[in-house]
């Protein structure tokens, strides 16, 4: 017997629907119930995959409803999903997770005191190139790790990605929580993170600026400091023609570079390509077993608020011209 657990969405665009449609292959686990979105064509989207769906954010929260997965525009995450903890529900949010580190710190002590559940969809720890750098580290190919750069770029921002009949350039819309840093930061700096597990970062210098697209940032940098005396770059610029390599790490035993699908580890002697990553996390079956069997959540939501307080003293570094020391 199946126990699938009844699931709503609060903003119904077109990344939001990618998770209502792979929930609903695993019917066994989940059960589409419920939409609140304020375009009516999104509506008719939803209640095309059998969910009922209202423009208000209480249309989601039903009492058949257990879980609300947020995937609002990034200024609105926090309202959303302080809404759906006090409804008693637990709570998956689209990255970023917040914009402020005091909102996602709010967030997180909300939801352990109405005893629910808060995630975010950091899908990106699983990425393959990150799953093959995490196994070369694991497994001691560098030897300790000095310096580690994380970093991607392009020449146009994520617009297209959204659906067309809602205001398609918020991604690049600074009072909706637009700008890349929200965008690709949530995933660079989780991919750091995860590289590193019980290490405070202690030192943030951050470089955001606007220089095309929209009114938000298109371009940021952000160099941090462990406790350990790691570094590590995390970048993303929507205006460059050429990209470095989306990995190049030192460690004191060897290098590692990941450029396009390539993975290699060279010393003075050798050079290895490293086939093998991680497993990949299945954040929806996680989520499932959280729900159902109290199981410990992929994502929680300490690493999520994390994130944004690593995000948001980017953003204050840059706009004071200085470095600034945090315990992150």
């Amino acid at each position: 017997m199946t126990d699938p657990v009844g699931v709503a969405f609060i903003g119904f665009g077109r990344q939001a629907e990618f998770h209502a449609r792979a929930m609903a292959a695993t019917p066994d686990k989940f059960r589409l119930l419920a939409v609140s979105d304020i375009t009516e064509s999104r509506r008719a989207a939803a209640a095309s995959l059998g969910m009922r769906a209202g423009s208000h954010v209480a249309d989601a929260l039903g009492a058949d409803v257990e879980l609300v997965f947020i995937t609002s525009h990034s200024s609105l995450h926090f309202e959303h999903t302080i809404a759906a903890i006090n409804a008693g529900k637990h709570v998956m949010v689209e990255k970023p997770f917040a914009t402020t580190g005091a909102d996602a710190r709010a967030m997180v002590n909300a939801a352990r005191d109405a005893g629910v559940l808060i995630s975010c969809f950091h899908n990106r720890r699983w990425d393959e190139d990150v799953c093959k750098v995490r196994s070369a580290v694991r497994d001691g190919l560098l030897g300790e790790l000095v310096s580690i750069e994380n970093r991607s770029a392009g020449a146009r921002p994520a617009v297209g990605f959204g659906t067309p009949d809602f205001k398609q350039e918020w991604r690049i819309t600074a009072n909706m929580g637009g700008g890349t840093i929200f965008d690709f930061g949530p995933h660079w700096f989780d991919q750091v993170l995860s590289l590193k597990p019980g290490h405070r970062v202690v030192q943030v210098y951050g470089d955001v600026r606007h220089l095309r697209w929209g009114d938000a940032d298109d371009f940021f940098e952000a160099r941090i400091v462990f406790d350990d005396g790691c570094r590590a770059t995390v970048g993303k610029c929507d205006f460059a023609y050429l990209s470095p390599p989306k990995w190049l790490i030192y460690g004191t035993a060897a290098t590692l570079r990941h450029d396009n699908d390539a993975c290699i580890v060279e010393t003075a002697t050798t050079s290895l390509r490293v086939k093998e990553g991680d497993v990949k996390g299945d954040l929806f079956g996680n989520l499932h077993e959280a729900v159902r069997n109290g199981s410990p959540l992929l994502v929680t939501g300490n690493e999520a608020c994390r994130n944004i307080e690593l995000i948001e003293a980017t953003i204050t570094s840059a706009r004071e011209r200085r470095a600034i020391d945090v315990d992150i």
